[in-house]
């Protein structure tokens, strides 16, 4: 069964809230930014071990609030969260945007976090940029000037179908190149609320505001264990993470073959079982692949 419910923080904003399953508690982050949640399918894996919380970040899908849009408060927007939850310390699990959310929470809040679970995140900086591109476009083939005439208009000037044509091109590489990548891009799109549109402002904002502090340095004052899950298969390379998988006290790092950016939608028994395992604090142990 899953609570759902609307919380208002400090500055009046009011955030989608779902809660579900029994055991130590696990927030999981989602990615954009500027999307609403859609792990839901990867809580269903996890919430007979877990409490796991999900929510809606500022100003996306079903929550409140404007900009300006920064990390300082997306970090305390997070902790907002736990407090009115009543947990004193929970897990944290984030995917792409909010894999990077996750560190920044726990350098912020170490006493807070008692393990982390870096989903397909990017890595410290931009270095993953070029190849991504190169990768994506490569997947959509003809597809790819579609995108791009899609992109280049402002969303207010999209239709609901030019928008929702637009996320399907975009997310369809996310997935290992098969046939299966299409059904897989619409899945993601069906978690999508009623009337929800991504928030590019969010996007944009939050984007640059990367910048202002270091991400290695962050990572150096994180405390508890870090898992980093990839999948082999994502166009973003999972080589990005090496600087920053340096740069953690207490890190490691899995590649699942056969998986793309979302590895719980591919390879769900196995994303299952090393998020449990990552979750529960370990020492520090060495990566390895999933074949």
């Amino acid at each position: 069964m899953t609570d759902l419910a609307m919380m208002r923080l400090h500055d009046g904003a009011e955030f989608w809230t779902a809660v579900s399953g029994t055991g130590p508690p696990v927030v999981c982050l989602h990615g954009g930014p500027g999307l609403w949640d859609y792990l839901g399918p990867l809580a269903a894996l996890l919430d007979d071990m877990f409490t796991i919380v999900r929510f809606d970040q500022r100003g996306c899908g079903r929550s409140t609030g404007g900009g300006p849009f920064t990390i300082e408060q997306a970090v305390d927007d997070l902790d907002q969260i736990r407090a009115c939850l009543g947990f004193d310390r929970w897990a944290v699990a984030g995917h792409s945007w909010g894999a990077e959310l996750a560190i920044r929470y726990a350098a912020r809040h170490p006493e807070r976090v008692t393990a982390v679970a870096y989903i397909a995140g990017v890595g410290a900086g931009n270095d993953f940029w070029g190849a991504y591109v190169v990768e994506r476009d490569r997947r959509l083939g003809n597809d790819r000037e579609r995108l791009t005439a899609l992109s280049a208009r402002p969303a207010s000037d999209r239709t609901p179908d030019e928008e929702r044509e637009r996320c399907l091109l975009q997310w369809r590489p996310d997935f290992s190149p098969t046939s299966a990548a299409a059904e897989h891009a619409l899945a993601l799109w069906d978690t999508r609320p009623p009337g929800a549109a991504v928030n590019e402002t969010a996007n944009r904002e939050l984007w640059a505001d990367r910048a202002t502090e270091d991400l290695h340095r962050a990572a150096g004052r994180v405390s508890c264990p870090v898992t980093m899950l990839f999948g082999a298969d994502d166009p973003r390379p999972w080589t990005a993470s090496e600087s920053l998988l340096a740069a953690l006290p207490n890190a490691r790092r899995i590649v699942f073959n056969c998986a793309g950016h979302a590895p719980w939608a591919e390879r769900p028994a196995d994303t299952r079982q090393l998020i449990i395992d990552a979750l529960r604090p370990a020492v520090s142990r060495p990566g390895y692949y999933v074949d």
